[in-house]
C-alpha cells in the first residue's frame, strides 16, 4: 500500500512538471514573438526620426515604400529603403538614390502586411504581424 501512494505521488509529480514544461514553453513562445514585433517596429521608428530632416523621408503608398536620406545636403548621402518584399519588413542602404534590388535587402521583420500613410504632422502605419494588426503613428518634425 505505501508503495502505492508513493507511486502515485510520483506520477503526479511527473504529470505536473510535464504540464509546467509546457507553459513554460508557450509563454517563451509567445514572449519571443511579441519581443521580435515590438524590435522591428521601433527599429523602423528610429530609422524615421534619425532621418526626420527636410527632404530625409520620402514616402510612396502605393508601393509601400520608404526612402530615407542620412544627410540631404551631404554629397555622398546614404539612402535607406524601408520596404515590403515576400512576407517581410525589408531594409536595403546604398548610395545611390534610386533603383536596387529587393532581393538584396535585410529583412527586418515577418509581416502579413505593410501599409503607410501620411497623416498631418507624420506617419501612420498598419503592419500585419501573424493574426493581429499593429497600428501606430510616427511623429515627423520634417512633415
Amino acid at each position: 500500500m505505501i508503495l502505492f501512494v508513493v507511486f502515485v505521488f510520483v506520477l503526479c509529480s511527473l504529470f505536473l512538471i510535464l504540464y509546467g514544461a509546457h507553459v513554460y514553453t508557450s509563454i517563451r513562445d509567445r514572449v519571443d514573438v511579441d519581443f521580435t514585433r515590438r524590435m522591428g517596429i521601433s527599429y523602423i521608428t528610429n530609422k524615421l526620426r534619425a532621418c526626420d530632416v527636410y527632404g530625409g523621408v520620402t514616402a510612396d503608398e502605393g508601393a509601400a515604400l520608404l526612402r530615407l536620406c542620412s544627410e540631404p545636403g551631404d554629397p555622398l548621402p546614404l539612402y535607406t529603403y524601408i520596404y515590403f518584399y515576400n512576407g517581410s519588413i525589408m531594409e536595403y542602404i546604398t548610395q545611390e538614390a534610386s533603383g536596387f534590388d529587393p532581393e538584396d535587402g535585410e529583412t527586418i521583420m515577418a509581416a502579413g502586411f505593410f501599409w503607410f500613410e501620411p497623416v498631418p504632422g507624420g506617419l501612420r502605419f498598419r503592419v500585419g504581424a501573424g493574426a493581429e494588426e499593429i497600428t501606430y503613428t510616427v511623429s515627423l518634425r520634417s512633415a
